[in-house]
């Protein structure tokens, strides 16, 4: 695998968190800068998985779409039962997706030829926030406090992020080098 030169960091307008104490602003403003920075670096988003949970959303809809509209209730029960059977079970299938393959990623991209899930988690009543770069057959991670990330006011200090993240990318590659295929922290 090739070393590459890590981009700059690209000019993001600002970003402010609405709720420093509330996890789901933090985690929110992380993705935006996430989604709105790394493809203008040049990381590619992956959006393969992405688009199967869609698939999965439209088949859904669609079995539900056709027990309201296609079937008459009396006359066609075992097949209205055939729709609600059939939504259930794949929206089992796009539960088990959500929880064991897309779990807590902001986004997907490519690093090499690998996809790669960009993961932010920042754990109930905790000020460690967690990021991490994990595929299938690897994980890196770095754990800081958010207030590295946001200052008093509540402004993204996106220097830190992109930092951060580079650091992750670097880590990324050399436990590539190493070949290892543990779990790295």
């Amino acid at each position: 695998m090739a070393k590459r030169s890590l981009p700059e960091r690209p000019d993001i307008e600002e970003k402010v968190v609405g709720a420093l104490y509330s996890k789901t602003d933090i985690v929110k403003t992380l993705a935006e800068y996430y989604n709105d920075a790394l493809p203008r670096c040049g990381y590619v988003e992956d959006h393969f998985w992405t688009n199967i949970r869609i698939i999965l959303c439209m088949i859904c809809c669609g079995f539900g779409l056709y027990a309201q509209f296609g079937t008459k209730f009396p006359q066609d029960r075992s097949v209205l039962m055939m729709c609600v059977l059939a939504y259930f079970a794949v929206s089992s299938v796009l539960a088990a997706l959500d929880f064991w393959i897309m779990s807590i990623s902001v986004m997907c991209i490519k690093l090499g030829e690998e996809s790669v899930f960009l993961d932010v988690n920042l754990p109930a009543f905790e000020s460690k926030l967690t990021t991490s770069l994990r595929s299938s057959k690897r994980t890196v991670s770095v754990e800081n406090s958010v207030g590295l990330y946001f200052d008093s006011d509540g402004l993204l200090c996106q220097e830190n992020v992109f930092n951060d993240f580079a650091s992750l990318v670097a880590k990324w590659e050399q436990a590539g080098k190493d070949g290892s295929s543990k779990k790295d922290k």
